[in-house]
């Protein structure tokens, strides 16, 4: 069985101005409507009653609906960066809302962003399928990757959204299924940040054929997926992942870096924790794309949800 009850949080969200957008058919903005609905498709009940062609491909496998919440106060013809936040093995959009400092950061950083819910298990837990480590636990037949492309595309023609500053932040198994992003979605994503992930294992396919900033962030002290690699939650009974040295390895190579990362300073992540606990080791002289791994020095799975983290992150993703 999980240990306790896996409630994951994540950040870089906000609140704001929000439009009514169908998930699928043509876009329709009703300004006095409270949420906006983007690329998800429609439930099974409406979904039987429409023809084929217009049903979302992210319907098609799995993805439920996600509001996009857009800042407040955009200038005409103003686009913002797009961070979609993907939550972690149990937990949903409402923990992205409840757990994490949201409004304040996105608002004053003018980030629109979506948290998506992945669908359930047969144990009632959401979860994305990132892949052999995690954690797609049944079997089921869905395509993530597909379906978040599709949630992304028509984000971006329903709002005001900047096409080149498309960012995944991932925890636990939305960390994992941030790596896969970036492996898979090149094109469409500008960076990524796994928290408490890891990347895909050697003989899963990464074209990673596209430039893109990745983060890796990991608590030393992470008994659920842990920094040395191993089971998660350090039961046999549950799939290996990597482990985060060789997760940045991994990318280094993707990307043709130097092959031993520098140290580069250290920083305070997590508010939890007295003093710049996270130290960063940065890899040079990439020929495309950016990788780093931040050791959070005492760090548990359940980091990164409070600020000073979001403000951080914010700014390797950016390039800041």
């Amino acid at each position: 069985m999980l240990r306790g009850t896996l409630v994951f949080a994540l950040l870089l969200a906000a609140c704001g101005q929000r439009k009514a957008v169908p998930t699928s058919g043509p876009v329709k903005e009703k300004p006095s409507v409270a949420n906006s609905r983007a690329g998800s498709g429609a439930s099974p009940s409406t979904s039987s009653a429409k023809p084929k062609s217009e049903i979302s491909p992210a319907a098609e496998v799995g993805l439920g609906e996600a509001v996009v919440h857009v800042p407040s106060g955009l200038r005409p013809n103003e686009k913002v960066p797009l961070v979609v936040v993907l939550h972690g093995y149990g937990a949903s959009s409402s923990a992205v809302e409840r757990f994490t400092d949201i409004e304040s950061f996105a608002q004053s950083k003018r980030i629109a962003w979506i948290a998506p819910d992945g669908p359930k298990d047969k144990k009632g837990r959401q979860f994305w399928n990132a892949g052999s480590s995690c954690c797609n636990f049944d079997g089921v037949a869905v395509d993530h990757v597909a379906a978040l492309r599709a949630l992304v595309t028509r984000a971006l023609a329903s709002h005001p959204i900047d096409p080149k500053r498309v960012y995944f932040v991932g925890l636990s198994n939305g960390g994992f299924m941030a790596h896969r992003i970036a492996c898979e979605l090149g094109g469409l994503v500008a960076g990524v940040v796994s928290i408490a992930g890891a990347g895909r294992k050697p003989d899963e396919p990464c074209p990673a054929t596209a430039p893109v900033r990745v983060l890796q962030v990991q608590g030393d002290a992470d008994d659920i997926v842990e920094i040395g690699g191993g089971h998660l939650f350090r039961d046999q009974h549950y799939p290996t992942h990597l482990s985060a040295a060789q997760t940045v390895s991994d990318w280094a190579k993707r990307f043709e870096c130097k092959p031993k990362p520098k140290a580069a300073g250290s920083i305070d992540f997590d508010a939890k924790l007295d003093g710049a606990e996270t130290s960063i080791q940065r890899f040079e002289g990439c020929k495309r794309g950016a990788i780093e791994l931040w050791t959070v020095h005492g760090g548990s799975h359940y980091i990164g949800t409070r600020a000073p983290a979001h403000e951080a992150m914010w700014k390797f993703l950016s390039g800041s």
